[in-house]
């Protein structure tokens, strides 16, 4: 018991220097600064700095190489493949696809006594999966643990192709009142599922310089993409990141429609760097939702179960209603721990 009669139980992921690691062994799980060995679940918000040592799939180097190709020449990438079990130094990791972005996975972490599934950002399967991201798996393990940014009840996306239908609509509209459409989207994801959506039904989408590397990127990866064109190139609509001056673009007369799971929660949308509130919001993000957070939890068979980070407490809560162990991860190394 600790000094408060709280229970001590020690987590099989632990708070570090540089963010999350596997505790007991040298591998840190997305983390932040430099630290010796580090794993990348994706691509999207690389940091400028990354591990000295990074385990990761070919496509999120290649992703990293358009976006941070300063950062991963000071870095030892250790690509991997998906369902593939290989061992670093104590532990012996698998990687399943998270169906977030491309190149998105999941790490299986075995070791003597552990056996942890550490599934940061994963995506929507069946009428809520991406377009353009591999299909998650959902595997079995002894502990789970689980980003939870959209864990709260609120939070139960549209299919996509509704949502995707919702960007039509809106990209219709616009021309028809003589109004350029512009489309804002995290520039890894939503992004390329706009394009492969819109493009594939003739549209052209005018991309700013992040988003369209990141179409490149994966148009060099194999994803069908076409019908996009770099922002100062005609087209039908404009795809900008949340963090664009829309008012340095000098587009004109426009509308601006934002593609983000903020949407079911937030009336107006606000994004940093200048983009402002937009006219119209559609639920499409790249993350699973409360619903589908929940039904990957209980598939996982995990005895316990860390929520981490986001909507953390709710997801728990919700969990231990079902009869399973569950407890939020909390900075400086606390746990939030039922009953205690």
């Amino acid at each position: 018991m600790g000094p408060e009669g709280r229970r001590v139980i020690r987590a099989e992921v632990e708070r570090a220097a540089n963010g999350l690691r596997v505790a007991g062994h040298a591998l840190y799980l997305e983390p932040r600064g430099r630290p010796p060995l580090g794993f990348l679940a994706h691509a999207r918000g690389a940091r400028p700095v990354l591990p000295e040592r990074a385990v990761a799939t070919a496509a999120t180097v290649k992703l990293l190489e358009a976006a941070q190709p300063r950062a991963l020449r000071r870095t030892a990438a250790l690509p991997a493949a998906y369902g593939q079990r290989f061992s670093l130094g104590s532990l012996e990791l698998t990687l399943h696809p998270a169906g977030h972005v491309l190149g998105s996975a999941q790490l299986r972490c075995e070791a003597d006594g552990l056996d942890l599934l550490y599934a940061g950002d994963i995506g929507g399967k069946g009428p809520t999966a991406s377009l353009t991201a591999e299909p998650r798996e959902d595997p079995e393990a002894d502990v789970l643990a689980l980003r939870a940014l959209y864990g709260h009840p609120r939070y139960v996306f549209p299919p996509r192709e509704q949502a995707l239908e919702q960007a039509g609509a809106f990209v219709d509209r616009c021309k028809r009142d003589g109004k350029t459409p512009v489309l804002v989207a995290v520039a890894l994801g939503a992004a390329q599922d706009l394009v492969k959506w819109l493009g594939d039904r003739g549209l052209v989408l005018r991309l700013h310089p992040t988003a369209h590397r990141a179409c490149e990127a994966y148009a060099a990866q194999g994803i069908s993409l076409k019908n996009f064109v770099e922002l100062g190139e005609p087209g039908d609509a404009v795809l900008v990141p949340p963090t664009a001056r829309i008012d340095r673009l000098k587009l004109g007369p426009h509308r601006t429609c934002a593609f983000s799971g903020r949407a079911l929660a937030e009336k107006e949308i606000f994004f940093s760097g200048g983009a402002g509130e937009v006219d119209e919001a559609v639920a499409l993000s790249d993350h699973a939702g409360f619903d589908e957070l929940l039904d990957f939890a209980l598939r996982s068979h995990a005895r316990r179960v860390l929520c981490i980070d986001g909507h953390a407490d709710d997801l728990a809560r919700e969990l231990r209603r079902r009869g399973v162990e569950a407890l939020v991860v909390r900075e400086h190394h606390q746990l939030s721990l039922p009953g205690f």
